[in-house]
């Protein structure tokens, strides 16, 4: 396995290798000016580019699409024998967060509930990480706050939780904004504030995050199931590689 390597998946160019490696590289476009967008590729995401070909050409513009969920990662290595790391994205937030004590960055929170997002910003800032600005993301089209926020501020990291497809979308749709990286990070505002747990370790060995995630919002997210099944049923044939 090479520590950092592109490599055509469905006609995506997804990052793969050494999980360590990976995240370094992110860190050092950041600090070499490339304005970077990173998408966090699960099965879901790549459902969805399959059948939107807005959000895939959103999605293949992406400086780095990273195999988070473990679904990519089997089928890597079932359908074309490539080993990767997973690289998930709370995880990769968190690391990009502790390099912004490093490198001075200022970082930017975006979507999940009012209430959520605060009390995110508020235990990332208690680790020492300058949060210089959150906004939920739950607001209209006419509502700019956010945009007008990001322009004054103007953040070094954005990370976007608002779930798949709006938050790609939202970011695609505003790059000009002035940060350095952007980031769809799905539900770990939800996570980090303590207001969700992250799947126990015997869920994540067992590749069964999806589910532990299932069963806290089964109605919310039923679509899950089924997209799952879908998935696997496409690489057993061979039709994701």
């Amino acid at each position: 396995m090479e520590d950092v390597e592109v490599v055509n998946f469905s006609q995506l160019r997804l990052t793969i290798g050494s999980e360590e490696e990976v995240r370094k590289k992110i860190v050092e476009d950041v600090n070499n000016g490339v304005k970077t967008f990173v998408v966090t590729l699960n099965a879901s995401i790549l459902l969805r580019t399959l059948k939107d070909s807005y959000y895939r050409k959103i999605v293949e513009e992406a400086n780095y699409i990273i195999p988070d969920g473990s679904g990519i990662v089997w089928a890597l290595k079932r359908n074309r024998k490539i080993l990767t790391d997973r690289i998930t994205g709370i995880d990769t937030m968190l690391y990009l967060c502790e390099k912004a004590k490093i490198y001075g960055w200022k970082v930017y929170l975006l979507g999940a509930k009012r209430k959520v997002v605060e009390k995110a910003a508020r235990k990332l800032k208690k680790r020492g990480i300058n949060v210089v600005g959150y906004y939920h993301g739950y607001f209209s089209k006419s509502d700019t706050t956010p945009i007008e926020e990001i322009e004054s501020l103007k953040p070094d990291l954005l990370f976007v939780g608002m779930g798949v497809p709006k938050q790609e979308e939202w970011i695609y749709e505003n790059f000009s904004l002035p940060f350095k990286l952007a980031m769809g990070v799905g539900g770990s505002f939800d996570v980090i504030s303590g207001s969700k747990k992250r799947a126990p370790v015997f869920f994540q060995r067992m590749k069964l995050e999806w589910f532990y995630r299932w069963l806290q919002s089964p109605i919310k997210k039923r679509h899950i199931p089924i997209e799952i099944v879908k998935y696997t049923f496409m690489v057993l044939r061979g039709k994701i590689r």
